[in-house]
């Protein structure tokens, strides 16, 4: 007779899936600021058109080059109030 095959803990079924901070699948990530979908070699690019942010409590968000600056004042305000970031809508 065959053994179970073992279940992964959720631990690990995040590590393998990829899951990111804010619970979306790694590969499909957007601006905090604008929405835009972000492909995941445009962090790396020379010169880089996309660039993650941390907040204070150690999440990591996405933003195009661009809406870094309107993208760490939405940071800041989640900082101070303790709230979720007000995230743009998603879009492609």
């Amino acid at each position: 007779m065959a053994k179970k095959q073992k279940r992964l803990t959720k631990r690990e079924r995040k590590e393998l899936l990829g899951k990111g901070p804010t619970g979306a699948p790694a590969g499909h990530i957007h601006c905090l600021s604008c929405g835009r979908h972000i492909e995941p070699g445009e962090f790396s690019a020379k010169p880089a058109t996309a660039s993650w942010l941390t907040c204070e409590h150690g999440s990591r968000f996405a933003a195009c080059v661009d809406c870094v600056p309107d993208a760490k004042e939405r940071l800041a305000e989640h900082d101070r109030t303790g709230q979720p970031p007000k995230m743009a809508d998603a879009w492609h």
